[in-house]
């Protein structure tokens, strides 16, 4: 029969196959391939990896072989390969890897780090786009991938969600830090156990290996002993991820390793910024089933020039205090509940800075403000102050009354609505916001928070 007979019966199949697999199953190892050839009773299948077609000779043989001949209604025998290639041989030059098939998962894959609970930014997109990729088709692209940044900003997280997801889809993984694969090299060797040891590590389909910067200063039959490792695998098609706090090129290693180590892509997790942690903060509130106001997000984010493990924490102290009190979260809970982070920002940010940054934005006396003129010019410059004292601040209605000639907490909560309602539509306004802003916290651009706020 023709290709176009091949193509329609295997998208027939694929659409039974939809409703019988799990859904990372069905996207990792069944989108992408394409009935090519039906003859003699063979319906040949292309996959795009040599690592796919082995997994679905291995996994999916009997059901694509039952599913197609039911659709047929004559027998019909599904044969994986890749485009070009004669079924059931490997592409030429590529090694045919065999998926494991009675692997347990492992107990360290936490369910909850997962894509889905990742928050994308633009300090991590290589990162996150890489790790959808290799998920998505392990052993084929970026082999290794090498992840690499500081404390808390989300490369655990990234490892364990490729194994989550590879395990959702039959994979065997296996998550381990550098200190634990170097304590189980360590004691296979002393215990003899080394079969043992490659049984574990060399078999797997996905090996995520986590602080690869702790393998300086091993000993060199540490770094041959994961020089095998890497290599067994690479040469089996299994996918690798890594995960360090420098570049590959930086960690002090065998050359040997090092070069396996940066023979990938490498993509990097840089710090976020003042408008990034604001979307954490956000993002993590409602994985909590809570919500926070632009400007609590505003007052956190701009005092706490911390990763997302910081942020985290500081916004699940304040979700416990208001619910713990029956308080609403505002950023003057926010200033209580995170005091001694904050301590030493205070120092640095105070209403007489903010008052004396306002008068010199508008060229007023620094008088004017806390002082008893009404005039249009003041009036808008007095609320703006206010807003910043609320929002970069954290200060109450009565505290900013305090601090600008003891006017009261009507009058401060009015204006706090009134330039809230202003921001939302006069870009002047929100230019001045943005600009005074950089001058208090060093220059970062808070255009876009601004607006929100």
């Amino acid at each position: 029969m023709t290709d176009s007979s091949a193509r329609r019966l295997w998208e027939a199949v694929l659409g039974r196959l939809q409703l019988q697999t799990p859904k990372a199953t069905f996207d990792t190892w069944l989108v992408g391939t394409n009935g090519e050839l039906l003859e003699n009773g063979a319906l040949t299948v292309s996959a795009p990896t040599a690592f796919a077609v082995a997994w679905l000779e291995s996994r999916m043989q009997e059901l694509a072989d039952a599913t197609a001949s039911s659709i047929a209604t004559t027998p019909v025998i599904v044969r994986f390969a890749l485009p070009g290639a004669t079924p059931g041989a490997a592409y030429p030059g590529a090694h045919q890897p065999q998926p494991s098939q009675e692997r347990p998962p492992n107990s360290t894959l936490s369910p909850t780090e997962t894509f889905e609970s990742f928050v994308p930014l633009p300090e991590n997109q290589l990162a996150h786009a890489a790790a959808l990729a290799v998920a998505r088709a392990p052993g084929s692209a970026y082999n290794p991938l090498f992840i690499y940044g500081g404390v808390g900003l989300g490369k655990t997280h990234l490892l364990l969600a490729i194994g989550n997801h590879g395990h959702a889809a039959g994979l065997s993984v296996e998550y381990i830090t550098a200190e634990e694969l170097t304590n189980a090299y360590l004691a296979a060797m002393r215990e003899k156990r080394t079969k043992a040891f490659r049984e574990r590590f060399w078999s797997v389909d996905m090996l995520l290996l986590d602080d690869v910067h702790a393998f300086e200063g091993k000993s060199a039959r540490i770094h041959e002993g994961l020089l095998h490792t890497l290599d067994a695998l690479r040469k089996r098609g299994s996918q690798i991820v890594l995960a360090s706090d420098r570049p590959a090129l930086s960690i002090t290693v065998d050359k040997r390793l090092q070069s396996r180590l940066a023979a990938g892509l490498q993509a990097d997790l840089s710090t976020p910024t003042m408008e990034s942690r604001v979307v954490l903060l956000h993002a993590f509130a409602t994985q909590a089933g809570m919500a926070i106001s632009p400007d609590v997000s505003s007052f956190i984010a701009t005092r706490l020039d911390a990763n997302s493990h910081v942020l985290k924490g500081a916004l699940t102290r304040l979700l416990a205090l208001a619910d713990l009190t029956g308080r609403a979260i505002t950023p003057h809970l926010a200033r209580q509940a995170l005091a001694a982070h904050l301590s030493t920002a205070d120092s640095t940010l105070s209403p007489q800075a903010v008052l004396a940054a306002v008068a010199r934005y508008y060229t007023l006396p620094a008088s004017a403000l806390p002082g008893p003129r009404r005039d249009r010019e003041v009036s808008a410059a007095r609320q703006l102050a206010m807003h910043l004292m609320h929002t970069a601040l954290g200060l109450s209605a009565d505290e900013i009354g305090t601090h600008l000639g003891g006017r009261d907490r009507t009058t401060i909560i009015y204006g706090l609505r009134r330039i809230a309602d202003r921001l939302q539509t006069d870009a002047t306004l929100t230019e001045a916001v943005a600009s005074i802003r950089d001058s208090l916290t060093g220059g970062e651009s808070l255009h876009q928070l601004s607006t929100s706020a």
